[in-house]
Formats: structure tokens, C-alpha cells, sequence
């Protein structure tokens, strides 16, 4: 992707307009993220993929469901007032379970506190998520979609074989064009498989501490989620329309962009590491 795409400017454009650029610029075998009927509403759902494994019980999982908390409050100013934002939590542990059969919108979404036990099945988490992020599933909104937020966040190391869920989810559409972020928690949460999972390190934060962990979940779901709600389709410079590779490349770079700003600023407070403290 040339440096003038990547720089886009982000520019709001009309739904059938947006509609008429996807139809010609994406070609999907499956599932087409963008593909719409004429309407009013664009749609974004947020995906937040949860560790509640045994390692993730006490202070982890207690600072977890706070600051979720707190989170929905948030969300519910992100996007348009013709955004229709919606949020599916997958927990997973030695079972893969969702908090509600499909996902809530923002508005009336409201968190269940979550409890830890169990292994660390991400592998099966993966295939659930490809599963369900289909137009016969979770997506299946009538309107014109947004590509969704995906955002992992997990202690430690998977206890099956996240690869093969993984490449069952890079076979997916809606996830090859999402914009992705994990959460590594503690000193055990390996960032090079987070960045396997989200395809950057940009991406891939890390939380040491209560204090760290509510910073870095408000500030990467906020700002993905305002990203995401975003309608990037010309380039400032040629002022031609963008591809939707480069659209959702765009995206994803100032998704990092951002995260890496915001943790360069830190407090050298609140970058010391309180393992001790879980």
C-alpha cells in the first residue's frame, strides 16, 4: 500500500456510496463484511474475547469485571448518532461460553461479573468466534456493517492448540478486515503470540498492575471502537477512492498508532510492573 493511501484522510461519504464502493472493490468467497441494503443505520459490533481461566481468579479477574464496568458507559458515546454499536462477549477457559446468545446493543448491553477457573482453551475460543462472525450469525445486520473490533485479552498461555484455531479464524472475512487488539495480563501473558493474533505488535498491550490493566482496557476498546465507527475512503493527497484492503490497512495503523502514543506518554508510575500485587 503506497504511503499517500496509508495517510488517508477520514471523510464521511453517504451509505450508498460507501455501498457502491464495496460492491467494487470487494470480492469475498464467503462472507462480504460490507456487503448492505440501502438503509439508514451502519452497524459495529465490538467483540471482546476474555481469558477466565483458574490463573485469571482473585485480583485479576475482580479488576477485570470493574473496570467492564465502567467500560459500557464509554462505548455508548463512540460513533455516530447513525451508529448502531453493539457488544458479544466470548469467555473462555476449559469451556467457550458466550455471555449472551447474541450480541447487545449498546444501549441496553449490561455486563455479568465473570468468575475464573478452569484452562485456557483460546484455540477453541478462535473457531467459536469464526463461527459466529458470519451474516447467518452475530452479523447479521440488515444495515450497512462496519468490519468489527476484535479485542483478546488473557493471562497466559493457551492450554490446546490456538494455531489451528487461529488459522480457522485468518479463513475468515470479517476478521481478516477487523481491526484487532489484545491485552497481555501479569508476567505470564506471551506478547509474541498476541501479535499473532492481531498481526502487530502495535497492537499488543500490556497491563502489570489494577491501575494498568483499567488504563490500557478503556483506552484500547475506546479507541478501537471509535476507529472503527470511522468511514476512511479518500486519500487526501490524489483525493481517489481507497481499496478496502487499504481502508481496514489504514485502520489498523492508526489503531497502533494511537495505543503506542498513549503508552509512550505514561507516568513512569504507571509503568512499574506490581506483579506481586495479583
Amino acid at each position: 500500500m503506497s504511503k499517500k493511501n496509508n495517510d488517508a484522510a477520514e471523510k464521511e461519504i453517504t451509505t450508498a456510496a460507501q455501498a457502491d464502493l464495496d460492491d467494487d472493490l470487494l470480492d469475498f468467497d464467503d462472507d462480504d463484511p460490507l456487503s448492505a441494503t440501502s438503509v439508514s443505520k451502519k452497524s459495529l459490533v465490538i467483540f471482546f474475547l476474555i481469558d477466565t481461566s483458574g490463573s485469571m481468579r482473585g485480583k485479576k479477574i475482580g479488576e477485570l469485571n470493574t473496570v467492564m464496568e465502567e467500560l459500557i458507559p464509554e462505548i455508548r458515546r463512540v460513533g455516530e448518532a447513525d451508529t448502531d454499536v453493539k457488544v458479544a462477549v466470548l469467555t473462555f477457559s476449559t469451556d467457550v461460553t458466550w455471555m449472551y446468545s447474541e450480541p447487545i446493543s449498546i444501549e441496553d448491553f449490561e455486563w455479568s461479573r465473570l468468575r475464573a477457573d478452569g484452562v485456557t482453551s483460546m484455540g477453541e475460543a478462535f473457531k467459536e468466534l469464526s463461527s459466529r462472525m458470519s451474516r447467518n450469525s452475530y452479523l447479521n445486520s440488515p444495515s450497512l456493517s462496519f468490519a468489527p473490533v476484535i479485542f483478546l485479552m488473557t493471562d497466559g498461555y493457551p492450554s490446546d492448540d490456538y494455531k489451528a484455531g487461529l488459522e480457522a479464524l485468518q479463513a475468515n472475512s470479517w476478521y481478516k478486515f477487523g481491526l484487532k487488539a489484545a491485552l497481555g495480563i501479569g508476567s505470564e501473558a506471551n506478547d509474541d503470540m498476541l501479535a499473532e493474533f492481531t498481526g502487530t505488535k502495535d497492537t499488543v498491550v500490556h497491563a502489570y498492575s489494577g491501575g494498568q490493566l483499567a488504563q490500557m482496557i478503556k483506552v484500547v476498546a475506546v479507541t478501537a471502537s471509535q476507529i472503527g465507527s470511522k468511514s476512511m475512503t479518500l486519500s487526501d493527497e490524489t483525493n481517489e477512492e481507497l481499496g478496502a484492503e487499504d481502508v481496514f490497512a489504514a485502520k489498523q495503523k492508526l489503531l497502533g498508532q494511537q495505543i503506542q502514543e498513549f503508552i509512550n506518554n505514561q507516568d513512569e508510575a504507571d509503568t512499574v510492573s506490581f506483579d506481586t500485587g495479583w
